[in-house]
């Protein structure tokens, strides 16, 4: 009987050692707790309004930058992400108030190599939108707005060993 019970809570303790270590594993090389892996990035997504300026802040004390989305299968998902946590408008990562037109994606000022505009977009209306918004309303495509409106946004940072996950 004493070697049964010795055998059951050896066993025991070997499953929690080893649930323990697959959690700090995660930890050191994946993605913090709450965030989403994809490729080699991660992703918090917040469905807090906030500016896009803040919103920039926001992910910057979390060591990310607003997303930038290089390409449609990184737009797919940031668009999934949307459809799971009901948001409805982001920000992106992108603007144009350097030069007029010339979309980049901040902080870096990296050219778009991909983009997603809706139909007539950009367009700039009112001479006072330089700041990207990916919206349901436009099929999930994007748009010039201006920055200082309120949407939910996205964070995105390197997963620590840059290796592709499944997703």
């Amino acid at each position: 009987m004493t070697s049964l019970i010795v055998s059951q809570t050896t066993g025991f303790s070997m499953t929690l050692i080893i649930g323990c270590i697959l959690f700090l594993l995660d930890i050191a090389f994946g993605c913090p707790p709450g965030w989403t892996t994809f490729n080699t990035s991660c992703y918090h997504l917040s469905i807090e309004e906030e500016s896009w300026v803040d919103s920039m802040k926001m992910c910057e004390i979390h060591g990310a930058y607003l997303v930038h989305i290089n390409s449609a299968s990184e737009d797919t998902f940031i668009t999934n992400q949307m459809i799971t946590n009901g948001v409805k408008e982001l920000w992106l990562g992108g603007s144009d108030w350097n030069v007029e037109g010339v979309w980049v994606w901040e902080p870096e000022g990296d050219l778009f190599q991909y983009s997603n505009f809706d139909h007539d977009e950009p367009d700039n209306y009112g001479d006072d939108e330089n700041c990207v918004r990916k919206e349901q309303s436009a099929h999930y495509r994007w748009n010039d707005k201006p920055c200082d409106h309120r949407y939910s946004y996205i964070c995105e940072t390197s997963n620590k060993v840059g290796n592709p996950a499944l997703g």
